[in-house]
């Protein structure tokens, strides 16, 4: 010290080390402030880093599990699911088709390991194994592990012995599906999925082992569900003081554990149940760096080469464990899927990375909710659900008025079909056309509800309803729009304005579709709008369609088809089928075709095959031509039979069947296919009596001859034999024909036997 202040005597002494002071204080700070902006960065960017590859972890875990339990509902809610459970004696014949589903679907995944069913006696009905392990025994150590942990949807991680190997255990993720538990005396069966543990670990980290760090999936109970290092699978490590802090929902934490200080981070996954873990050694580093900086802050001055290079080899240290896990992020195959930018840096390669899960997620969901919506609307099936969900996704907004416009597309020429690119390159054109030229008018939304058929749905944001001309002019620029580019037919049906908020848009939507359907039979390509649901059509076309028919008149037969068809172009399809049937029918009958045997085809059962499939109108008009010319030809038939023979089987039927109460001209024509005025007039010129007259003269003689010959029946009777339900009518006609009533008729006629043979016998 003596010696440094003689030295520093002079001014320049003074000045040059103050400066030196000055330059040396400044470089300690400036080093300091880097040096803890440094380690700030670095372990905001672990963290961050380190928080995003938990964050991806559980979403390929949790939709890996979530893949599973939507597999087993499904098999457990089937046909063959129920089958299965609940019969004692399974034949697996009758479910082989269901089996193969399933094997194909556990080969397909590589860490489905085995699909169990137990049926309701608590015995194995069913192991389909996948090739990825075989355990030893687990038809009967399955169902002891469910009753040892007596629940009916609790799923379950536990180890067992391989088949192949004395030394190897199999850990697996069992998760089993049951309206009760298995000890419940209401069981009822349980399906069962099994999930390999390595090799769904396989699929969620590399097989690069990190001393350093890893990532651990727990279930509540402390099982190793999940480790980045692939070892201890299955193992219980709720007494480790680490875990019991997880379980207790401690995020962040530090703890001393095999002479290291290591760093935990953990959260709650999204699968109920699991727990995310990344334990690292960070900690422990940070403290290294620190004693590192301790020595450079020391001998700043003379080494500072030295601590830049130490602080490069040491930067170096620390980042090469999260440097190695985005790089085996990078080769992974949902990386490959994804296709990131090759410049990125390692947190926008992870932000993009998660992004891209999320993305696909959410288009999953959306699809997931169109099919739902499609489904629904095609089988007419949960309105309220639908509802719902359409105001969910914005599809609707409230009670505001809506309108729905149903499209369908064919090719120009029928008889081609689109392949499966040209379909897309339609169904995208087609798409963007109409949604354009609809959300002028508002929100407008797509759905393909069908093959070339899609349904676009339009609502009002202001709350005003829209003119439906204004709709239908701007469907039909698009429907021009899509036939300039390509060679197709459009039929489109629009809907007037709904305001039920979606309640009834299930039931008009069927009816827009079935109406769209009849008017593609009959090719009618015009935009039209749907305003009613109701459209009969009145009866006295068959009657003038018959006419014609009788009167060989053709040409009138057709005209009067052709206005029916035209007055039946707003009719739902299953209306307009039953339409033609009951025209057909008519027709049949007047041919008197109706009553040749069963099995040909002018039966009325195959009259509804036959209108199925037609394929047009013209197609229409020729099989109705072809009814015309059968039922001509059998009417022609019949004319030329002779009148004599037509009124003598008239004659003939009368005394065969007097006694119907229903006796009468209307009947006895229709027997004849004639009509009733034309049958009366034949009937007098061929008897000289009218044929009320000469009914009425067949019964009364029949009655006049029981009335003598079954003296026990009384007056009732004997009307109800000839055809009279009313006696007192019956006596009316008996006193009008013989000028006596049947009473006094039996009497006198008794009288005159007894004096007749009292007369004999004097």
């Amino acid at each position: 010290m003596k010696w440094l202040r003689e030295k520093t005597k002079t001014l320049f002494s003074k000045t040059l080390l103050g400066m030196l002071s000055i330059s040396l204080t400044v470089l300690i700070v400036v080093a300091a402030v880097l040096f803890a902006w440094f380690r700030t960065q670095m372990v905001e960017g672990y963290y961050e880093l380190t928080r995003a590859t938990m964050g991806n972890t559980d979403a390929v875990f949790s939709r890996s599990i979530t893949d599973a339990r939507n597999l087993l509902s499904e098999w457990y809610a089937s046909p063959d699911g129920v089958s299965l459970r609940l019969e004692e004696d399974t034949d697996f014949t009758n479910h082989m088709s269901f089996i193969n589903k399933v094997l194909s679907i556990l080969n397909g995944t590589a860490y489905l390991q085995s699909a169990c069913f137990i049926n309701y006696q608590k015995e194995m009905a069913l192991n389909i194994g996948s090739n990825v392990s075989i355990p030893e025994n687990l038809d009967h150590i399955l169902i002891d592990k469910m009753i040892q942990i007596d629940g009916q949807n609790n799923a379950c991680v536990w180890n067992v012995q391989s088949r192949h190997s004395d030394q190897e255990a199999i850990p697996l993720l069992t998760i089993p599906m049951a309206e009760t538990a298995i000890t419940d005396p209401r069981f009822s069966g349980m399906a069962v999925i099994n999930i390999d543990l390595r090799q769904m670990n396989k699929s969620l980290f590399s097989n690069t082992h990190e001393e350093q760090f890893r990532i651990v999936i727990l279930n509540k109970d402390g099982v190793v569900v999940g480790n980045s290092n692939l070892e201890n699978l299955g193992e219980d490590w709720s007494d480790r003081e680490w875990v019991r802090r997880v379980l207790a929902h401690e995020e962040q934490f530090e703890l001393k554990e095999d002479g290291k200080r290591w760093e935990f981070l953990s959260f709650p996954a999204q699968q109920n149940g699991y727990y995310i873990v990344a334990q690292s050694d960070y900690v422990t580093q940070i403290v290294n760096i620190n004693y590192v900086f301790y020595i450079v802050f020391a001998v700043i001055i003379v080494a500072a080469v030295t601590i830049i290079l130490m602080m490069m080899l040491v930067s170096r240290r620390i980042f090469r464990p999260f440097n190695q896990m985005v790089g085996n992020l990078k080769e992974s195959q949902i990386a490959e899927e994804m296709e990131p930018g090759a410049d990125e840096d390692e947190i926008a390669f992870l932000e993009h990375f998660y992004q891209g899960i999320s993305t696909h997620i959410e288009t999953l969901n959306e699809k997931k909710e169109n099919d739902f919506i499609v489904k629904n609307l095609l089988l007419g099936n949960q309105r309220k659900e639908i509802q719902d969900l359409m105001q969910q996704k914005g599809i609707l907004s409230g009670n505001r008025p809506y309108y729905m416009a149903v499209v369908f597309m064919e090719s120009a020429d029928r008889a081609d079909s689109f392949s499966m690119q040209e379909y897309d390159m339609l169904r995208n054109m087609a798409g963007s056309v109409f949604t354009t030229a609809l959300e002028q008018f508002g929100h407008c939304t797509g759905l393909e509800v069908g093959l070339r058929r899609m349904l676009f749905i339009v609502y009002r944001e202001d709350g005003e309803e829209q003119a439906e001309q204004l709709i239908v002019e701007a469907v039909g620029r698009a429907k021009a729009s899509i036939q300039k580019l390509s060679q197709i037919r459009t039929y489109i049906m629009v809907s007037q304005a709904l305001r039920d908020g979606g309640s009834d848009c299930v039931r008009y939507f069927g009816w827009l579709n079935d109406c769209l359907k009849t008017r593609h039979l009959l090719g009618c390509e015009e935009t039209v709008v749907l305003t009613g649901m109701e459209n009969e059509i009145p009866q006295d076309w068959d009657d003038v369609i018959i006419g014609c028919l009788k009167q060989r008149d053709k040409e009138g037969y057709m005209e009067a088809v052709r206005n029916l068809l035209e007055a039946c172009e707003m009719m739902p399809y299953g209306q307009f089928v039953s339409r033609l049937e009951q025209t057909g029918a008519a027709i049949l009958k007047a041919g008197r075709m109706s009553r040749n045997a069963e099995g040909k085809e002018n039966g009325r059962g195959s009259l509804r095959e036959r209108i199925a499939a037609l394929t047009g109108r013209e197609e229409l008009l020729l099989w109705l031509e072809s009814l015309y010319d059968e039922a001509a030809i059998q009417i022609s038939k019949i004319s030329s039979h002779s009148t004599a023979a037509m009124m003598e089987e008239a004659v003939d039927y009368i005394r065969n069947n007097y006694d119907d109460s229903n006796l009468n001209v209307n009947l006895l024509a229709d027997k004849l296919n004639i009509s009733a005025a034309y049958f009366g007039k034949l009937f007098t010129e061929f008897t000289g009596s009218r044929t009320l007259d000469y009914i009425l003269k067949v019964r009364m003689e029949k009655a006049r001859d029981l009335l003598l010959s079954e003296a026990d029946k009384d007056i009732s009777q004997i009307a109800d034999a000839v055809g009279y339900n009313n006696s007192t009518y019956f006596t009316t006609a008996f006193k009008k024909f013989y000028g006596v009533t049947p009473s006094r008729f039996r009497d006198y006629h008794a009288v005159s036997e007894l004096e007749g043979g009292s007369a004999s016998r004097e």
